[in-house]
């Protein structure tokens, strides 16, 4: 299963889990202006012109929460109907605060806007849940992890943090590979501002979540 890793601060540098993989895509992007949180319309252009070649499926390492929206870019390839699974402590659909930019606090929102095949998004880690058990399973899903759902147990964010474990999370995606087809899973909630302190417990979460991904595609 392939992997991409899209760097957008320098959380990735401080970190080992990619390294002698084979497989993997690394797509340096800290060259761009406008991305953080929110994303201008020029770098939103080359963003998609950077990842055309690559497919929506497999893993996708998109460094900080800031930059979520990198979700709705690989969600615009998708070309059948499906489902967004999404573990994070923020739902990330609320309106822009001016204009019609892509945000990483309204990425989800924008795409049920735009994106018909898009068909439901059930969201774990803020509100009502659904049990994974109860979950639709006529549509393939896509799998979007913010690791600030995760306590500082298991990660270093740039947002305030929820109180799930690793473990509870290993726990859902098993439940989520086996009773489901999956068509990609990206993952975020690396820290930008704590890269350096913060590496050796991220790297840990991101091996665990490599290693555990690779083995169930």
């Amino acid at each position: 299963m392939n992997t991409t890793i899209i760097k957008m601060t320098d959380a990735y540098e401080h970190q080992s889990f990619y390294n002698n993989k084979e497989n993997i895509a690394i797509l340096d992007c800290r060259d761009l202006d406008g991305t953080r949180c929110y994303l201008d319309d020029l770098s939103k252009e080359v963003l998609v012109s950077r990842i055309k070649e690559f497919s929506p499926h497999g893993i996708h390492f998109i460094d900080s929460g800031n930059y979520h929206y990198l979700s709705l870019l690989w969600l615009m390839k998708i070309d059948q109907d499906f489902n967004l699974i999404l573990f994070d402590h923020h739902p990330d659909n609320q309106p822009p605060s001016f204009g019609q930019i892509t945000s990483c606090g309204g990425w989800v929102l924008e795409a049920e806007e735009i994106l018909s095949h898009l068909k439901n998004v059930f969201t774990y880690g803020v509100g009502e849940e659904i049990p994974i058990n109860q979950l639709p399973t006529d549509l393939p899903l896509y799998i979007s992890i913010d690791k600030d759902i995760l306590s500082t147990i298991d990660a270093i964010t740039d947002w305030d943090q929820g109180n799930m474990t690793l473990s509870q999370m290993i726990e859902m995606l098993t439940q989520l590979f086996e009773n489901h087809e999956i068509l990609g899973v990206d993952i975020c909630g690396d820290s930008g501002e704590y890269a350096e302190s913060g590496a050796f417990l991220n790297n840990q979460t991101n091996q665990t979540l490599f290693d555990f991904l690779s083995e169930n595609f």
